[in-house]
């Protein structure tokens, strides 16, 4: 090539005057750059956007390689003869089969065989004593504290024990002058009775004679507590024989406390107005009257009676059975 057919860019005449071949020398050669520069950057661009795609899409086919391997392979085993083949699968990994719960069986009670309890009543004389209770026991040890096998329902010289709704008890008891040498009979069997009583039933005692009736404090219905037994027996323990017999004075205080069975005793005779007395006091006859005619049987006819139209029962009672 003729290098004179170039302009010297050198010169410097022509430096700041360029030729028109000059000039269009100098497009040429920029468009051949900026050309190249494009290109390594279209380049660039596609091997990283490939790069990417291969990070991405490895993770996908090492899974898919995985999974592939999972599964059973067919293969071919001979057998015998050639024309007879058998396809079997590669064992694959064991599948664990869940659990099932077992199914929990019904509990099944069955009831064990007990002994026969056999009640058995000894006699009055031979009933225990029964120490320890209230303040140490000295309380009711004091006062020969003495109770009778639990029948249910409350007892005074046996009477009562059917009486198992019984829960509020007054006792009506004489204290006339013929009960002076038998006396302590009575207050020995009305401890025994007050002390078996339960804490969920209640109790009130009055004495009569010819005079005003003597209550045990506070002179109304008490519950069976221990405490109330106790004053109950300091009670019984004060009274003293004396006077005439007349229970109708007594008998409208018992039914003013309110009483579900009432226990009239006695040794004497009573008017026969009595009776008549009882049947306005009990009407209804909601309450069971019990009666016991003590050492004498002067009053036993009508004392029966009384029992009998009040629903509930009579005995009497010998001078023998009290003090054998």
């Amino acid at each position: 090539m003729n290098n004179s057919s170039f302009p010297d860019v050198t010169s410097p005449g022509l430096a700041h005057t360029p030729t028109p071949r000059r000039a269009a020398w100098m497009m040429r050669a920029g468009g051949l750059a900026g050309g190249a520069v494009v290109a390594a950057w279209l380049l660039a661009i596609t091997y990283h956007v490939a790069l990417f795609a291969i990070m991405y899409f490895l993770p996908w086919l090492s899974g898919m390689v995985r999974d592939r391997l999972d599964v059973p392979l067919p293969f071919t085993d001979i057998v015998g003869d050639v024309e007879q083949t058998r396809v079997t699968l590669s064992p694959s990994s064991p599948v664990e089969t869940p659990i099932q719960p077992e199914e929990s069986q019904p509990l099944q009670f069955k009831p064990q065989p007990r002994d026969t309890i056999v009640n058995i009543v000894p006699h009055k004389a031979e009933w225990p004593m029964i120490l320890g209770i209230g303040t140490a026991g000295g309380e009711f040890d004091k006062y020969d504290f003495s109770v009778t096998p639990g029948s249910g329902g409350p007892e005074f010289f046996g009477l009562g024990g059917q009486a198992r709704g019984a829960r509020n008890i007054a006792y009506v008891v004489d204290r006339s002058g013929s009960m002076l040498t038998t006396i302590a009979g009575v207050k020995k069997e009305l401890r025994g009775s007050i002390g078996a009583l339960r804490r969920s039933q209640k109790f009130h005692v009055i004495f009569f004679n010819t005079g005003a009736p003597l209550e045990n404090p506070p002179r109304r219905m008490v519950s069976a507590i221990n405490a109330h037994k106790t004053q109950a027996f300091e009670f019984i323990e004060s009274i003293t024989a004396g006077g005439g017999t007349d229970p109708r004075l007594a008998v409208r205080r018992a039914f003013a406390v309110e009483p579900d069975l009432v226990y009239l005793l006695t040794d004497g005779e009573f008017d026969p107005a009595l009776v008549e007395l009882l049947s306005q006091l009990n009407r209804d006859r909601s309450v069971r009257i019990f009666t016991i005619a003590y050492v004498s049987r002067n009053g036993a006819q009508l004392l029966e009676r009384i029992a009998r139209e009040h629903n509930g029962e009579f005995r009497f009672v010998s001078e023998d059975e009290i003090f054998q």
